[in-house]
């Protein structure tokens, strides 16, 4: 019977999944990735600098229609570890008792605020459409004369590398699982068990960054070639959306 609950706790779980997007044709997935990176940097300063109940409420408004259209499902949502709640717990009763509860649930909603609106942004977009979009976000800071063409350069190979390395640490864990998970009795061994993990995982990926360099060094420099940037009417919405929350959030925040 003990058995039976464990595997269906295990099976229950879900794991964290960054920058993976949702499979769905919506009008949010075929918004421009630069709108919606540039929406949700709006968003989070303008909240972040008027956190009030006012200014949190149209936050998650705006959150509610992104999902609403997007039709985000209830299943990407990662299981939360128990831990995360008795942390908060603790320190609610601690602000609680100093007379700090309204400040702290707001810090707490403001950072589940931006996570949510994070997630959606990496929910509903694509890697290669927010590798196209780099050169065209960072493109005023060639006024300046910074090297963009480098920055790009290593933000966009650090994007495609994201899948490898997360692909990597699920063989890893697996592999893990089917050797079996000896017992750690104490927080040493704890993080000798991270240790090794980190650099399973380090190692393996700085064999396949040595191979793409290897094949990009071959092929040697090229122009690349990209589409035309066209906004539609979709992205036309989310940033008078955007602009309308974040002067709400200003003025009346």
């Amino acid at each position: 019977m003990s058995r039976t609950r464990t595997r269906t706790r295990t099976r229950q779980r879900r794991p964290i999944i960054l920058l993976r997007p949702v499979p769905r044709e919506t009008p949010l997935h075929r918004v421009w990735a630069g709108t919606k990176v540039l929406s949700a940097a709006a968003l989070s300063v303008a909240v972040s600098f008027a956190p009030s109940w006012t200014g949190l409420g149209i936050l998650l408004a705006v959150l509610v229609v992104g999902v609403l259209v997007a039709r985000i499902p209830r299943g990407v949502v990662p299981t939360i570890p128990w831990w995360v709640f008795a942390v908060l717990a603790v320190g609610l009763v601690l602000n609680a008792a100093g007379g700090g509860l309204a400040a702290y649930v707001r810090t707490i909603l403001l950072g589940v605020g931006l996570l949510v609106l994070a997630s959606l942004v990496g929910w509903t977009t694509r890697l290669s459409d927010l590798v196209d979009a780099l050169p065209v976000l960072f493109a005023p800071l060639r006024l300046l004369r910074l090297p963009v063409d480098e920055w790009v350069t290593v933000c966009a190979l650090a994007l495609r590398m994201l899948p490898t390395v997360r692909a990597e640490m699920r063989v890893l864990f697996a592999a893990r699982k089917v050797r079996g998970r000896p017992g750690i009795r104490n927080p040493a061994g704890w993080w000798q068990e991270v240790a090794d993990s980190v650099g399973a995982v380090v190692s393996v990926s700085m064999r396949q960054v040595r191979d793409l360099g290897d094949a990009l060094s071959v092929r040697g420099p090229r122009s690349a070639t990209r589409p035309p940037l066209r906004l539609r009417l979709g992205d036309v919405l989310t940033v008078l959306v955007v602009a309308g929350a974040c002067t709400a959030i200003t003025v009346w925040g």
